[in-house]
C-alpha cells in the first residue's frame, strides 16, 4: 500500500542530521578491526537497548577449526502486528586494519567540507548509523508495521570468511526474512561512475585456492640435478594466468584473478625445493568445486616434474563460500527504493552491480531472498583518508525507511 506522506514526516522528523553524525563519530572513536568487534557490539546494544519495542539480544557464535575466533553480533527485532513480509536489515560493525598514510586522526571522526572522516566511516559505519535511526524513528514514531524487521549488526565482514553473517544464517535467526537491504557503500563499489542514489543487484563470488609445489633441492652451481619449486610455480602461474576461462556474466561483467602470497626460494645458492602461492579469484558463475576443477585440469596439462597440490581454502562450513548472485531489476524490494528515491530527492536511483563480495554472498544465494546493497556515498574505503558524505548517510535513512513502511505496512 502507498506510504502515508504524514506518518512517514513524522518518523522522518525524529531522524535528525546532527545526532546521525554524533552516532557516526561515537562508532569511528571505538575500534573495531575484524576479531576485536565485542566493545562496539556492547554499545550498540546498550544504545538500542533503551526502547522496549525493540529487542535486543547478543549472538554468540565460535569456529575453533581453522581461526579459533569467538565472536558476537548483536541482533535487533521489531515485531510486527502480523500479515506481513520479513525485512532483514544487514550491517557489519567491523573494519579493515589501520593502514597508512593518514592526514587525520583515523578514530576522531574528522568533519570537513559534508565529509566525516575516519577508518570505517564509509565501509561500513555510516550504513549501520543509518540502520539504528531507522528502527529508533519507527519506534519513536509508534508506527505499526505488519511485517518483522530484523537488523543484525555482525563481526567479521572484513575478515576472510564473514563469520558473523554465516552464523546468523546458521543458528536460524534470518529464518522468516523475506527481503534483505544492506547499507554498504553501494556507489563506490560500482565498477562505473555511478553516484548516491545507486542500488546494486548482485555481485562477483570468491574463490581462493592454495598452490603448493615440491621440487627437489639441489646446489645452485648443479641446478640440472634438481627440481626447482619456484621455476615451475612460474609455469603454473603464467598458464593459469593465458588460459583460465574467468567467465564473463551479462551483469556482473567478467571475473578476475589476482596471484598473492608467493613465496620460495629463501635459501641461499640452493635448487629450492619447495614454493607456494595464492589464487583469489572472483566468480561470475558457477561453484566452489567447478571453480578447482578449472585450475587443476590446467596445471595437469604442464605435465611438471614437482608434485603439485591444489586446494581451495579450508571453509568454516560447506556453505560459507561466497557464491555470485542477482536479484531481478523489478523485484518489489528495487521498485521501491526507486519509488522512495523519486518520492523523497526527486531523483532516478541509478542500478549497478558490485565489483567484490560481502555478506550478500551469504545472504542472498544461501536464504534464496531479494538483497540488495545500497547505502551512503564517499571514498578511501581500505585506504587512508575514508570518508563519507554525511547529507547520503540521511538520505540513506529516509529511503530506507520508505522502503520499509512500503513494503511491511
Amino acid at each position: 500500500m502507498p506510504v502515508d506522506q504524514k506518518t512517514f514526516d513524522k518518523a522522518m522528523s525524529l531522524v535528525n542530521r546532527q545526532d546521525m553524525v554524533k552516532l557516526l563519530r561515537e562508532l569511528v572513536s571505538i575500534r573495531s578491526p575484524f576479531f576485536e568487534e565485542a566493545e562496539i557490539i556492547d554499545y550498540l546494544r546498550g544504545r538500542m537497548s533503551y526502547y522496549n519495542r525493540l529487542h535486543t539480544e547478543i549472538q554468540h557464535y565460535e569456529e575453533p577449526e581453522i581461526t579459533g575466533f569467538k565472536g558476537e553480533n548483536l541482533i535487533v527485532r521489531l515485531k510486527g502486528t502480523g500479515g506481513g513480509p520479513g525485512m532483514l536489515i544487514n550491517g557489519h560493525v567491523d573494519t579493515v586494519p589501520l593502514c597508512d598514510g593518514w592526514t587525520v586522526d583515523p578514530y576522531a571522526g574528522v568533519e570537513k567540507d559534508g565529509r566525516l572522516y575516519g577508518l570505517g566511516a564509509l565501509d561500513m559505519k555510516a550504513g549501520i548509523v543509518s540502520s539504528v535511526f531507522l528502527m529508533e524513528a519507527l519506534v519513536e514514531a509508534g508506527i505499526e508495521l505488519k511485517g518483522d524487521i530484523v537488523f543484525t549488526a555482525v563481526s567479521d565482514e572484513e575478515g576472510p570468511y564473514g563469520l558473523g553473517t554465516h552464523f546468523t544464517i546458521m543458528d536460524g535467526i534470518t529464518d522468516g526474512c523475506d527481503f534483505c537491504i544492506i547499507p554498504e557503500p553501494s556507489a563506490p563499489f560500482a565498477p562505473g561512475n555511478e553516484k548516491f542514489p545507486c542500488v546494486a543487484l548482485g555481485s562477483r563470488g570468491t574463490a581462493v585456492y592454495h598452490v603448493k609445489v615440491k621440487g627437489k633441492s639441489a646446489h645452485g652451481a648443479t641446478p640440472e640435478k634438481g627440481i626447482n619449486a619456484v621455476e615451475d610455480a612460474a609455469r603454473i602461474i603464467n598458464a593459469v594466468s593465458d588460459n583460465l576461462d574467468l567467465g564473463e556474466h551479462p551483469l556482473l561483467g567478467r571475473g578476475t584473478m589476482c596471484i598473492t602470497n608467493l613465496k620460495g626460494g629463501e635459501k641461499y645458492l640452493l635448487v629450492p625445493e619447495d614454493a607456494s602461492f595464492t589464487i583469489y579469484r572472483h566468480t561470475v558463475e558457477g561453484d566452489a568445486g567447478q571453480a578447482l576443477k578449472e585450475v587443476r585440469e590446467i596445471v595437469d596439462s604442464l605435465d611438471l616434474e614437482s608434485e603439485v597440490e591444489v586446494r581451495l581454502r579450508d571453509l568454516p562450513h560447506p556453505d560459507a563460500y561466497f557464491l555470485p548472485w542477482t536479484v531481478e531489476e523489478n523485484t518489489p524490494l528495487a521498485r521501491s527504493l526507486r519509488k522512495g528515491s523519486e518520492n523523497i530527492l526527486g531523483k532516478k536511483m541509478q542500478t549497478t552491480y558490485f565489483r567484490s563480495e560481502s555478506d550478500a554472498n551469504h545472504i542472498a544465494p544461501r536464504l534464496k531472498i531479494p538483497t540488495v546493497l545500497f547505502g551512503p556515498d564517499g571514498a578511501n574505503f581500505h585506504a587512508a583518508d575514508e570518508y563519507v558524505e554525511i547529507d547520503t548517510m540521511v538520505d540513506t535513512t529516509r529511503i530506507m525507511l520508505y522502503t520499509v513502511m512500503d513494503l511491511l505496512s
